[in-house]
């Protein structure tokens, strides 16, 4: 079978958002259609790895965030290129929060589902949910399909991923770089020779803090390297 053709059947994208116990999390989907309306009932698909997908799950109910063509690739990184297991998705983006369920601000449409019924298969699991709020549908914008993400549109995410990452280790090389630094040098007491190397830095200790050992102000305290 030539799977590659079914990237006919394109379907949107979506950020899924789901609450678990005190933290909200989060996955990119495309597998969502409706196939009922009065009562409207969609379909939702996830991968039984998913973290999200365990959490609704347990709450039964999840929000739907609609992707547009002006989505920034790196919501798409965010959510669809790291597991909720470590990371804290929503605090990554500007969202807001409706009944405790989170939402993208800029999707271009926002919907609420509570499943009915859910079926498990060996890769995937489907849930059957009833639609129980749609709202903040903004006229006039076009929805990002997976085919416009298999046709340009990934490659700008992949490389979204990678500078957030390269960010981060700067940063953390910056941060351990910053600590040594601290640590190679030492408040020391030029009356006695006290050198002060508790966690607390020297300079947010209170200006009445005195030497422990012969009772001199801070004001007679140098920093010298260790």
């Amino acid at each position: 079978m030539e799977e590659t053709a079914l990237f006919a059947l394109s379907n949107g994208l979506y950020v899924l958002g789901a609450k678990d116990k005190d933290r909200y999390v989060g996955s990119l989907v495309d597998a969502v259609s409706q196939v009922s309306i009065g009562p409207n009932i969609i379909i939702l698909s996830c991968m039984n790895n998913s973290y999200t997908k365990q959490t609704i799950e347990q709450s039964g109910v999840f929000s739907l965030s609609v992707l547009s063509q002006k989505t920034e690739p790196q919501v798409i990184a965010n959510f669809g290129f790291q597991s909720s297991r470590d990371v804290n998705k929503w605090d990554n983006v500007v969202k807001e929060i409706k009944d405790d369920l989170p939402y993208l601000q800029t999707a271009m449409a926002k919907i609420r589902a509570r499943v009915v019924k859910k079926e498990v298969f060996p890769n995937n699991t489907l849930f059957i949910a009833e639609v129980e709020d749609a709202f903040e549908y903004k006229k006039g914008e076009e929805p990002l399909t997976y085919y416009d993400y298999r046709n340009g549109f990934k490659e700008k995410v992949i490389m979204a991923y990678q500078s957030t990452k390269m960010e981060e280790k700067v940063q953390r090389a910056n941060e351990e770089a910053s600590k040594t630094t601290h640590n190679k040098k030492k408040w020391v007491c030029t009356v006695c020779g006290y050198v002060y190397d508790e966690d607390v830095p020297f300079e947010d200790l209170p200006s009445d803090w005195v030497c422990p050992l012969c009772g001199v102000g801070k004001e007679l305290f140098e920093l010298r390297e260790a």
